[in-house]
């Protein structure tokens, strides 16, 4: 079963969340996964996060307009409705990423014969619009496909599942340890049609409180991914959105006033250029009074 890794627009997402929570919140985590992502993806990229021009972001107050943004924009996940009541409210983020690139040489239609001996449609790129190279601890070879924008496309067979993090974390060592070979005139890989939705449940209880101190909760969390890929070129879009739970105003105990000596009084009217009665109180006189 195929497997996707989309971080940026969680992390935008969870940034745009900030534009009414207040800035720069300290994110805490409930669980394992969440202390990772905050620690090794959220901190170290939220800046660079916004320079992204093919995100986009929004925040609503209602599920139905973050449905609409994300429909819109080719996804199929919904947020369920916001709960307002009592015990705090509930507002919504979404984050889109579209990526359209197109082959620097574009392809021709072919076909391919996979493991499982089944064929497929496929595209072959010819050798101007590829280069080649190793990774360590990696046994097969890898691919990369320059396109027409400072983006370029890797691809290397994996035999071995990987999801979440774990599959991030591979593409960034084999990125990290590339070697150039010279042994392939091209490329041949399958064409992919791909919508998956993403469990992201992991995000859920991931909290923090806003500039009024109130208590912050992500309680519903979606991301639906597409990848497209053929001889012209590749699209990948992933959507990204979550419900934000904002608690009830945080009540601290404050001390009380406490008389304990001699008072003033006074009752005034505004009126009235001086006050109605004014009283010097001492403890002489602090009696109950029985009914008024």
């Amino acid at each position: 079963m195929s497997n996707t890794t989309v971080v940026y627009p969680i992390v935008t997402a969870l940034v745009k969340a900030e534009e009414i929570i207040g800035s720069q919140r300290a994110w805490q985590s409930a669980n394992h996964t969440q202390e990772l992502f905050l620690q090794e993806l959220f901190v170290p990229y939220r800046e660079e996060s916004g320079s992204i021009a093919e995100i986009e972001s929004i925040a609503a107050f209602t599920a139905d307009d973050i449905n609409r943004f994300l429909r819109e924009r080719g996804f199929s996940v919904k947020l369920k409705p916001f709960q307002q009541d009592g015990h705090g409210r509930e507002f919504g983020v979404a984050s889109v990423l579209d990526l359209l690139v197109s082959w620097l040489r574009p392809g021709t239609e072919t076909t391919l014969t996979g493991q499982d001996k089944r064929e497929y449609p496929a595209a072959h790129l010819p050798k101007a619009g590829c280069s080649f190279s190793q990774a360590e601890g990696h046994q097969y070879p890898i691919a990369r496909l320059s396109t027409n924008s400072s983006t370029a496309v890797y691809l290397t067979r994996l035999d071995q599942p990987a999801r979440d993090f774990e599959l991030l974390n591979l593409a960034r060592h084999l990125a990290s340890s590339l070697k150039p070979i010279y042994d392939y005139d091209g490329v041949i890989l399958p064409m992919v049609d791909l919508t998956q939705e993403v469990d992201i449940s992991w995000l859920i209880d991931l909290s923090t409180s806003d500039k009024a101190g109130r208590s912050v909760k992500i309680a519903q969390a979606i991301q639906e991914t597409h990848l497209a890929l053929n001889p012209k070129g590749a699209r990948a879009k992933s959507g990204v959105a979550m419900g934000v739970r904002v608690g009830a105003a945080m009540m601290l105990p404050k001390p009380d006033l406490l008389i304990d000596g001699p008072f003033l009084i006074w009752f005034e009217r505004p009126e009235l250029s001086v006050p109605l009665f004014v009283g010097y109180i001492t403890e002489a006189d602090w009696k109950n009074p029985g009914e008024l």
